[in-house]
């Protein structure tokens, strides 16, 4: 591999991977949490994930694209899940959901833009921040790689000075790496290219030894779906259950933009994150880890209250949001924004700000982390 590839290679992985492996193996079960993070790309229609069935107004300002009472997976008087939403309704029944309702903060945007990045440093509508609130959790865990992306951007991890690195592919990850040189002269007056030099040899090492490891864990069980979704789960389950001790996953599920047309590709999605999440939490199980492990959804807003013209839905504001995990305290969380009480645009009136789904999830992986 020649130094211009290499430079790509270190650049498109931003691989500070030999930290993946230096994770302390000795560490204590309860010091061995990991959260999942999973963003829902394009802004995820609230409305139809946690319907308010019982209430006339869903079904007045959505004629042709709300879900029928006799579809709904019903967890209460008032509320029930997509139809789509199945294997995350079979987990809210052995309590290891909580349901966050109205979420979202004061002054919302509707730029894709800056509602992530607001979602991601856990900022005010008007103010402007560079880290990822995730950097701000307190942890014991001695793993000096702190995350891993595995779609799309950093968004929460961002901020880390290291110890974040981005795969797409263990085996593509792994051969690059194999192919790198064994022997390199690390003196140079030059810092940056040491620093280069000096990488290359850890990618190299660090690879052989995850290889290693991935050869001595156990294939999983239960097979995921070939999605791309799906197999970012894979790879994060496959992590875990190599015992590295990464503390932080990023994964994505993108287009959740349903401006048109909007009734089955959101099922779809909906199906998809239902499934890969249950399959993940099967193999967990299967390898003790499930107890250590916290999934958490976030999107950059809801959708509009009413549908639009192309039976589909436009840019919103509050939606609902999912906190699952084999130690999470379950069950519908805050309040369902009112349909007879929206804003002056029409909009849904957040009942919860999402920087207290981040506390709870904070809350949850610092207990068991320290």
């Amino acid at each position: 591999m020649n130094r211009r590839t290499l430079l790509k290679y270190l650049a498109f992985s931003t691989l500070t991977l030999p930290l993946i492996l230096n994770a302390n193996e000795n560490i204590q079960k309860n010091k061995n949490a990991k959260l999942i993070l999973i963003e829902l790309k394009g802004g995820n229609d609230g409305l139809n994930t946690l319907i308010p069935y019982a209430d006339p107004l869903y079904y007045k300002h959505r004629p042709n694209i709300a879900i029928q009472e006799k579809d709904v997976l019903k967890l209460n008087a008032n509320l029930g899940l997509h139809p789509s939403l199945k294997e995350l309704k079979e987990l809210f029944d052995l309590g290891e959901i909580a349901i966050f309702q109205g979420v979202g903060y004061e002054n919302p945007n509707r730029s894709h833009f800056r509602s992530i990045e607001i979602w991601d440093t856990a900022s005010k509508s008007n103010e402007y921040l560079d880290d990822g609130w995730v950097k701000s959790i307190k942890i014991q865990n001695t793993s000096n790689i702190k995350g891993v992306v595995l779609g799309a951007e950093y968004g929460p991890l961002s901020g880390f000075e290291n110890g974040i690195i981005k795969i797409e592919n263990i085996n593509s990850f792994l051969n690059k790496s194999k192919k790198l040189p064994n022997n390199l002269y690390l003196s140079s007056n030059n810092d940056a290219l040491e620093h280069i030099l000096r990488t290359e040899i850890e990618i190299k090492n660090s690879a052989l030894k995850l290889e290693e490891k991935l050869k001595n864990t156990k294939p999983l069980k239960h097979s995921f779906e070939k999605n791309n979704f799906a197999q970012q789960m894979h790879i994060a389950t496959q992590l875990i259950n190599a015992k590295t001790n990464i503390p932080f996953y990023k994964t994505s599920l993108a287009s959740f933009d349903t401006h048109q047309n909007q009734l089955n590709p959101h099922a779809n999605l909906l199906k998809q994150l239902s499934q890969a999440i249950y399959t993940l939490r099967q193999n967990l199980i299967e390898s003790g880890e499930w107890e250590n492990t916290t999934i958490m959804t976030y999107s950059e807003f809801g959708r509009r209250v009413e549908e639009n013209a192309s039976k589909g839905t436009d840019h919103g504001t509050a939606s609902v949001h999912f906190v699952i995990g084999g130690n999470v305290q379950g069950g519908l969380k805050g309040v369902y924004p009112p349909l007879s009480q929206l804003d002056s645009n029409r909009d849904l009136i957040y009942t919860t700000d999402f920087k207290e789904m981040y506390s709870f999830s904070d809350r949850h992986e610092t207990a068991k982390l320290m």
